[in-house]
């Protein structure tokens, strides 16, 4: 069982150098709409993506960090009490399946707004932050689906070991 939770911190791990790696792409597109953008809707896209590529950038460096911390005592963990570290995880699972609809909902959100700033706004800054919420929104829906896939695949691992030990 140790390693399906091994490879699901190693999966949190991964998506978020993902996320990081994202940041950072954002922050050079960012970057290079500020210097070679010459007219005002290049230049005006600068603050909006320069502020998601921090999010993304920060949100990933955090994941990095803390999974890797978690991993290095995971298997300390679980040698301890089986059981109650497959208690545990499932109930950690458990705790964080309504974070996958909320995300859902505010990637709705950002594309709702987005539309709306688009369709109805003609100043050049906000139609600036329209499109970085469009890119948030799109990012913030692909990343939450592979986590549920993986959250998913991980308790149902879960729950068969326990099924399978009779615990």
């Amino acid at each position: 069982m140790i390693e399906h939770t091994l490879n699901w911190y190693n999966g949190e791990i991964f998506e978020g150098k993902f996320i990081l790696g994202f940041g950072i792409f954002l922050l050079f597109v960012a970057l290079l709409f500020y210097h070679y953008g010459y007219i005002s809707t290049a230049k005006a896209l600068f603050i909006p993506f320069l502020t998601i590529s921090l999010f993304f950038t920060a949100v990933g460096i955090g994941g990095v960090y803390s999974n890797s911390k978690k991993v290095d005592l995971v298997e300390e963990i679980y040698h301890q009490d089986q059981y109650e570290f497959i208690k545990n995880e499932i109930k950690r699972v458990e705790d964080f399946q309504y974070l996958y609809p909320m995300s859902l909902a505010i990637s709705l959100v950002c594309f709702i707004v987005a539309i709306l700033l688009l369709y109805f706004v003609e100043n050049v800054h906000f139609r600036a932050i329209a499109m970085a919420l469009i890119v948030f929104g799109s990012a913030f829906a692909l990343i939450d689906y592979f986590s549920k896939q993986r959250a998913n695949i991980y308790y149902q691992e879960l729950l068969n070991y326990i099924e399978n030990k009779g615990i």
